[in-house]
């Protein structure tokens, strides 16, 4: 891989916004903090740029560029650094576009992160967020951040329990996606009150076999404690993405993967299942790995920075 690109901030404040575009589409996961930094000084006038990136299929498109690709995540974090209605309004529509695209995007390196990129932004996204949370077109990995920005929203004023609420109706809908049910009720969790604790007692009573998200030890732990503790804390800084650790460690990942073995993602996994659809192992033992593999939903070994499935999966295979 190229060096880890170095810029000085007179050359950065020497490009305008569409310069500054083209530098990180060449420069992919490789760009420094400064950059980012350069990009959310300009404000609106970047947003403006960024709002044509996420209209933009071609950086949606399977057949974008590695550059291109990592765009769209350096988008949401410069996003995430500028404050104001405007720059929340276009994270809400990458949301949106993440959702429509169904994993096109790099939507597991921003994982946990979305309540501090909406951080600095007013409530006029709620409206947006609690939409994209109730969608039910949509997977439920994009709805669970959605749920959960609602709720890191409301934790700043005294909305915190009607939030709580509103997850658990979703929670607690039967016709609702199965997953996404199980997301609401992990966030719950963090924020246990008395009057959900029969809801999670029965999802954790009705889950079995390798798809557990929680067990009833875990709603007996919850309550025991009593306390505040979203996932979201431990979270708090996406743009260590920028750190010269960071851009290395990404530099060593992409080396080994590119000369380690593929191996079916689920192949352990099924031959553990029984027939008549029982399991060999408990959903209260985590399920370990003889060795490390990439799955359908991992970066690619190749450094494109897209999942496998969306990369080299189809080659593998043929």
């Amino acid at each position: 891989m190229p060096p880890t690109p170095v810029y000085s901030g007179a050359e950065l404040a020497g490009l305008d916004p569409e310069a500054l575009l083209a530098l990180m589409i060449r420069d992919e996961d490789r760009v420094p903090r400064n950059v980012i930094d350069a990009c959310a000084a300009h404000g609106d006038a970047m947003a403006q740029c960024l709002s044509a990136v996420i209209e933009d299929d071609r950086y949606w498109d399977e057949a974008a560029t590695r550059g291109e690709w990592w765009l769209l995540l350096h988008t949401a974090m410069i996003l995430g650094l500028i404050p104001g209605a405007r720059a929340g309004q276009l994270l809400a529509d990458f949301m949106l576009r993440l959702a429509e695209e169904d994993g096109a995007g790099p939507d597991d390196w921003l994982d946990a992160f979305w309540p501090a990129l909406f951080r600095n932004k007013p409530d006029d996204v709620l409206p947006a967020l609690r939409a994209l949370g109730t969608n039910r077109t949509f997977d439920w990995f994009i709805r669970a951040q959605a749920i959960a920005c609602v709720v890191a929203f409301a934790q700043r004023g005294p909305m915190l329990d009607s939030a709580l609420d509103w997850a658990a109706e979703i929670a607690a809908g039967e016709p609702e996606d199965w997953d996404t049910r199980l997301c609401a009720c992990m966030l719950l969790l963090e924020f246990p009150r008395e009057r959900h604790r029969a809801l999670l007692d029965d999802l954790a009573a009705r889950q079995s076999g390798w798809g557990v998200m929680f067990a009833s030890s875990d709603v007996r732990d919850a309550y025991a404690a009593m306390q505040d503790k979203p996932e979201w804390e431990h979270f708090q800084d996406p743009w260590a993405f920028y750190s010269p650790a960071q851009i290395e460690l990404r530099r060593q990942r992409w080396e080994t993967e590119l000369h380690a073995p593929l191996v079916d993602e689920y192949e352990d996994e099924w031959d553990g299942i029984e027939a008549g659809g029982g399991n060999s192992f408990s959903g209260d033992v985590p399920f370990i790995r003889a060795a490390p593999k990439v799955g359908r939903n991992d970066p690619c070994p190749c450094g494109s920075g897209k999942k496998y499935k969306k990369c080299c999966l189809l080659q593998d295979s043929a």
